[in-house]
């Protein structure tokens, strides 16, 4: 008998018959699978493979076994996750580095410069597939599009470091260790961990709160719940939180 399952993620209800993921298509949905293509003829297997759309239009693709969190366990908060996910995004990058765009694509995000890779566009815990305390994989291209390699690193600092302020229910650790494992991160990666980094972390949550009240506008009923609900307040906090504690965290950049 083959497996169904519904699986509800922040946007899209996704669903899983055996191992074929079944997902509401957008009209980069062509686009991305191309990427997907691309990256693993690169070698890189930690993503899904696409396999084209069924009968109702959604798209579907190959299921990546493992473990998904929408926020890591205390079990996960390791250093050997941190530099998992890092190698990971690194990999993930250098495939999609020469991916070659075409006039007919489309992506749901703009391009943003300088244009460096694909950005997957929201690496996170929740997009991020573990196995035996390791992430091996990354799901839910949606929001992926052309853009600078620190553009995606920003936002996985800010989700497994992380830069979060107390108020955050997600977020564990003070300023000094979270500055560590975010130096820890981008080291691994890398990059260097320094102003720009802070800089683009800053920039990344106000263009996700941005764009959270422009889908909201549009009548997207997901965004519109998540913003009652308060996430971006959360966003808020944490920008604030990463300005007054500044100093603190280039301090412990260099401590790393």
């Amino acid at each position: 008998m083959t497996e169904r399952k519904e699986l509800r993620g922040g946007v899209n209800v996704v669903r899983r018959h055996g191992d074929v993921v079944h997902r509401p298509a957008s009209a980069a949905s062509p686009t991305i699978h191309r990427l997907l293509r691309h990256i693993r003829a690169q070698g890189f297997d930690g993503a899904p493979q696409p396999l084209g759309f069924d009968a109702d239009g959604a798209e579907t693709l190959t299921f990546l076994h493992g473990e998904v969190h929408e926020a890591l366990p205390p079990e996960l908060r390791t250093l050997e996750l941190l530099d998992s996910a890092a190698t990971l995004l690194r990999r993930y990058h250098d495939a999609g580095a020469t991916f070659a765009t075409a006039p007919g694509d489309r992506w749901w995000l703009p391009a943003r410069s300088p244009v460096e890779v694909v950005c997957h566009g929201d690496v996170a815990p929740y997009n991020c597939v573990v196995r035996d305390g390791l992430a091996v994989g990354l799901i839910d291209f949606d929001a992926a599009h052309p853009g600078p390699r620190l553009w995606d690193v920003a936002y996985a600092v800010y989700r497994f470091a992380p830069l979060h302020a107390p108020g955050n229910p997600d977020g564990y650790g003070g300023p000094m260790e979270q500055g560590r494992r975010a130096a820890r991160f981008c080291r691994v990666y890398g990059i260097p961990a320094d102003t720009r980094l802070l800089d683009a972390v800053a920039d990344r949550l106000r263009a996700l709160v941005d764009l959270m009240h422009d889908q909201a506008e549009q009548g997207h009923e997901a965004f519109r719940s998540h913003i009652e609900d308060g996430h971006a307040d959360l966003y808020e906090a944490d920008i604030r939180y990463l300005d007054v504690n500044r100093d603190t965290l280039l301090g412990a950049f260099d401590d790393e």
